[in-house]
């Protein structure tokens, strides 16, 4: 500061203190005349009275002026004088750091270090933090992480390579990867094919389409991508084309994203920060990035592997992925919509990364949110069974968790649920856990087989079996007493699977065993939301466990007691019917009789022509092309929804297994009237599965008119549906 200003500011600083002081003075000498009885001004009736200042507080503004006056003698404070006590200012912003990086760097060796060696300093790897929050952390998160778009430098996956000259040039120059976009060379079709091949090389990742698709995507792969991405697909790092094969993606994972990628290409730049950062500090940085990558590799070797592989069968027992994984999403990455009364509920992502995923999670955390429905960030609604997890043991959520920590990362947005007032009020579900969260603990009687025991376990902890077979009361809680009593769910229904129903029905423990471990038995074969259970769980676990599951359904339980006085069923099958020759449009049929030969030809020549050619003129089905209809669980089932269903949506193979699958069953939305499938399914399950009960036109038209609603009606028959005031030709 200039002599001028100095003196100025000294100056005026001793003009307002005295300024200051002599008000002091003042107001005290007229506390001695003043008169609080004495009138000094009104003011709309109210008067101002002569009152004295309170004595306190002008001892308190004058012991305020010494102390500043003293100060100022002191210390700095009036220009350039420093006072007496010569005190300077040290801020952080203008001292220096009492080791340079260079000079820390030397300590250790020289530049010659490694960033391994370097990463053993915690000082250097704290000067490498500073520079990568303001440097990096936008792009790869906080924690190095990654997001999409852009890698996780956490992890051993690196698309130019993982060693420090790679590293160091990717800080120095940049990156720039290109992906060259297909939508001008290759068809719809063919970029929708080699999507689905590339997303099937994931391990574990189960694809929605027939071979003959996937081979076809292999076809073009190897024509067009093989050059970058390799004869096994599994990269190039000099090019930095990225490895298909493994369970990580930079960009988006799901076959969605896949396909947008090969269509319209991708330009990924990193910036080059040769101008911008020294040699000292690229050091730093890549210090910092080597041991955050250590401590990922570190957390990662600590994890028991025992306990991670039971971890993973646990996992399977409970159907994680089902419902964490989106459609065509990237497994464990959420995303999955959950339509109820209340509004739309999404998965979400439990993969390890830190920020979508549960990766910050602590063991309390997840043990809360498995147990009790309470989330780290609120609680959660009832669609993730946590009243059935509750059950899980100590040490299996021990082991789940272990899984849990050892996924990779999934850069999977969690997408915000739309849910109505006042259901998106996360506290109201704490209310709803005290009103309906049954927190018992499962019984085992003691005259239950050690194998019941543990199919109990299975189907009411883990399996969550009840979530789905158990119908649920308004506010969406399961109704204890109508244990496994069914329910509608994404326009099937989720079938009555009480042990009565499946005594009358003629299910054992081999067959069930049979359709929980494969999806296929002699009862039928899983299709809709069951053959994502047996995709995606059962048919991982053990023969011992599955069957353990059977015997407790076929057994029965509190709630659920077998009821062995109820006739089984025995369907005759077709005999020695003779079909009629009939027209599908026109022929009239009356409901089946025993006593109307004529009829009941009729009935099977509309079965024949409309059923047959799949599933046999027998209805024991045809290997590969169609499952038996002859004691199938469905036709038998005393609920004919699923059956009517059926017909009117159709059905696509699961491709669970593609050497056992069996051909696409078309939708008949558009082909009979209702009166007359009513009729064809009552002569069916009369007939294939001894339900004497008819079904009636009515009843197929409530399931018609609710799948149509729903968006689930089929289509693969060529048809325009009516419009709303339109007369619907296909019912009467």
């Amino acid at each position: 500061m200039s002599a001028f200003w100095s003196s100025w500011v000294i100056i005026l600083t001793l003009i307002f203190l005295a300024f200051m002081t002599a008000v002091v003075v003042v107001y005290w000498k007229k506390n001695h005349s003043a008169n609080a009885n004495r009138t000094v001004e009104s003011f709309d009736g109210i008067d101002e009275n002569d009152a004295a200042v309170p004595s306190l507080l002008l001892l308190s503004y004058l012991a305020a002026f010494i102390i500043a006056a003293v100060f100022l003698v002191l210390y700095p404070g009036m220009g350039n004088w420093q006072g007496l006590m010569k005190w300077q200012s040290t801020s952080e912003a203008e001292s220096t750091a009492p080791t340079s990086l260079q000079a820390q760097i030397a300590q250790l060796g020289g530049d010659n270090l490694s960033y391994k060696d370097l990463s053993k300093s915690p000082e250097i790897v704290n000067a490498g933090l500073a520079l990568f929050q303001t440097h990096c952390a936008a792009c790869h998160l906080n924690q190095a992480q990654g997001q999409l778009h852009f890698p996780n430098l956490s992890d051993t996956v690196w698309l130019y390579g993982g060693s420090d000259e790679a590293i160091h040039h990717s800080i120095v120059h940049g990156r720039n990867g290109v992906m060259a976009g297909w939508k001008d060379i290759l068809t719809e079709e063919e970029i929708e094919h080699v999507s689905s091949y590339v997303a099937s090389l994931e391990k574990n990742r189960i694809i929605a389409e027939p071979t003959i698709n996937l081979e076809l995507g292999k076809t073009v792969f190897d024509a067009n991508c093989t050059a970058c991405h390799g004869s096994d697909a599994k990269g190039n790092q000099a090019l930095g084309a990225p490895n298909l094969t493994d369970n990580i993606w930079l960009h988006d994972g799901s076959i969605e994203g896949i396909n947008a990628t090969v269509t319209y290409g991708l330009n990924n730049v990193m910036p080059a920060f040769e101008n911008q950062l020294t040699d000292d500090e690229i050091q730093a940085l890549g210090a910092y990035i080597r041991h955050q990558g250590n401590e990922q590799q570190n957390k990662l070797a600590e994890l028991d592997q025992d306990m991670v592989s039971k971890g993973q069968y646990l996992a399977y027992a409970g159907d994680c992925i089902a419902c964490h994984t989106g459609e065509g999403g990237e497994p464990f990455g959420g995303g999955l919509g959950f339509l109820t009364p209340f509004g739309t509920l999404y998965s979400t992502n439990i993969s390890a990364h830190p920020t979508y995923g549960i990766g910050d999670y602590t063991y309390e955390e997840f043990y809360d949110a498995l147990h009790k429905g309470k989330g780290k960030h609120g609680y959660l609604y009832p669609a993730m069974p946590y009243s059935s997890y509750q059950y899980v043991t100590d040490e299996d959520t021990q082991a789940l968790w272990a899984y849990m920590q050892s996924l990779n990362f999934v850069n999977t947005r969690n997408q915000e649920n739309k849910m109505m007032f006042p259901s998106n009020i996360r506290l109201g579900l704490l209310g709803w856990n005290i009103a309906f969260l049954n927190t018992a603990p499962l019984e085992y009687p003691d005259d239950m087989t050690e194998q019941w025991k543990r199919g109990k376990y299975l189907t009411m902890g883990l399996g969550h079996c009840s979530e789905c077979h158990t119908p649920r009361n308004v506010a969406q809680a399961l109704i204890e007493k109508e244990l496994f009593q069914g329910n509608l769910i994404d326009g099937w229904k989720a079938p009555d699977i009480t042990a009565t129903e499946l005594y009358q029905d003629r299910w054992d423990v081999k067959t069930l065993t049979d359709f929980l471990k494969t999806g296929h038995s002699d009862k039928g074969t899983a299709f809709g939301g069951m053959a994502e259970v047996v995709q995606n769980s059962t048919r991982f676990l053990t023969e011992k466990d599955v069957a353990a599951i059977a015997e407790y359904l076929i057994t029965g339980d509190k709630y659920n007691e077998l009821d062995s006085s109820v006739p089984q069923l025995n369907p005759p099958g077709f005999g020695d019917l003779v079909p009629a020759d009939v027209d599908i449009q026109t022929v009239e049929l009356k409901p089946l009789s025993s006593d109307d030969p004529e009829n009941e030809a009729k009935l099977y020549g509309l079965y024949v022509q409309t059923c047959g050619a799949c599933h046999g003129k027998d209805g024991k089905g045809r290997k590969g092309i169609a499952p038996t209809l002859l004691n199938n669980g469905i036709i038998m089932h005393s609920d004919p929804y699923d059956t009517i269903a059926v017909t009117i949506r159709g059905l696509s193979p699961n491709f669970m297994e593609q050497d056992t699958n069996f051909m696409p069953m078309s939708s008949f939305n558009s082909v009979i009237s209702d009166a007359n499938l009513a009729k064809l399914i009552s002569f069916v399950r009369a007939k294939l599965g001894d339900r004497t009960v008819p079904v009636t036109p009515q009843e197929v038209s409530d399931v018609r008119k609710a799948l149509v609603e729903g968006g689930y009606a089929g289509n693969i028959h060529s048809m325009t549906l009516p419009e709303a005031n339109e007369p619907n030709s296909f019912t009467e």
